[in-house]
């Protein structure tokens, strides 16, 4: 109730202005007000079982590019995950060299549809949807779907180009039916305001974006990269400041953005890179991803001061030398995307 009242209060005193956004038919509302809650003394959990795992320059490829592969856990929590979706591998769909398909970045289901997101390398920044029927993926062979789209195909739509930033942050808010992304720096690097981007679920374009800055005792905090939402419609991202990880929550409205940072900090990150933030309904927890590096907690002992303990949080270690694109949950499965070949793969086991 506390914070809702906050919330209602941030909102009522907010000064937006709805401009002309850099995509068609996507107005960008702009949030003046500081869009986080002032934060001091956090705390920090010894997330002792977690391994930082280096990411190698040159992942490695799929062992079965065109049938089924399977990854499996070395250490930690037993993970095994297969081959359940072969991707379009093509760098021409529907015959566009700008529809490249080789580099897919983030993955979204929404009803009875998957969404990828693909962030060419040659565009730097830019990028486009996808939207796979899951029907037609389920009653495809692998080799089928994986040589589709070279010209239009039934049960998939491939979407406009428009700014994505790194594109590993496609997420689907089930309380608001609807997909947000982060219009971030392809580079990452950081900036002093923050752009949240809406995705039309039927155009696979923009409609709407939030620009809004968030800093704390005039320190500047910058943009997530990864994003996933909760049952409730709470977003949640994470970051590293010190070489421990920040995670942040926030309620996303239509206009406005309240964010707050969990008073409770981890000591050890998963590997190099943030690469994806996944919510499983099934048990509540949030699974932060890094190459070969996962650790999962639960997210309603992120709220208020923070809950946390050691044996809260659950880690598993990989060595496929794949990249870890994204992950998702269907029916407490996790579905983890790579490339070389794209794939989505399924875990064997319901969490």
């Amino acid at each position: 109730m506390k914070f809702r009242n906050l919330l209602l209060g941030v909102a009522a005193s907010l000064s937006l202005a709805a401009v002309a956004g850099t995509t068609a038919n996507a107005a960008t509302y702009v949030q003046h007000s500081n869009a986080i809650s002032r934060y001091s003394g956090l705390r920090v959990v010894n997330n002792s079982k977690v391994k930082f795992v280096k990411a190698n320059p040159n992942y490695g490829w799929s062992k079965n590019p065109t049938g089924v592969d399977t990854i499996k856990s070395v250490s930690g929590t037993k993970w095994t995950l297969k081959t359940k979706y072969l991707l379009p591998n093509t760098h021409m769909a529907l015959g566009k060299s700008s529809r490249d398909l080789t580099n897919p970045q983030a993955a979204a289901f929404a009803g009875k549809y998957l969404f990828v997101l693909y962030a060419p390398h040659q565009f730097h920044g830019k990028g486009f949807v996808v939207r796979y029927n899951k029907s037609t993926l389920n009653n495809w062979s692998l080799s089928k779907v994986q040589g589709s789209l070279i010209k239009s195909t039934p049960g998939m739509k491939v979407g406009p180009m428009f700014n994505v930033g790194h594109g590993q942050s496609l997420a689907y808010n089930k309380k608001q039916h609807a997909i947000w992304m982060w219009r971030d720096r392809a580079d990452m690097k950081p900036t002093t305001w923050s752009t949240i981007q809406r995705i039309s679920m039927s155009s696979l374009k923009p409609n709407r974006a939030i620009k809004f800055h968030m800093s704390n005792g005039g320190a500047n905090v910058p943009a997530g990269h990864d994003l996933t939402f909760d049952n409730s419609g709470y977003a949640y991202w994470w970051g590293i400041s010190g070489g421990m990880v920040k995670i942040y929550k926030a309620k996303l409205g239509s206009k406005s953005i309240h964010v707050t940072l969990a008073k409770q900090m981890l000591r050890h990150r998963t590997g190099t890179h943030e690469q994806s933030m996944g919510y499983n309904p099934h048990n509540g927890r949030l699974y932060l991803v890094s190459d070969d590096s996962i650790q999962t907690l639960p997210a309603r002992k992120l709220n208020g001061r923070g809950s946390l303990r050691p044996s809260d949080i659950k880690y598993t270690k990989f060595r496929s030398h794949r990249e870890f694109e994204s992950m998702i949950f269907d029916g407490g499965h996790a579905f983890l995307l790579s490339n070389r070949n794209p794939e989505l793969l399924r875990s064997t086991t319901a969490y």
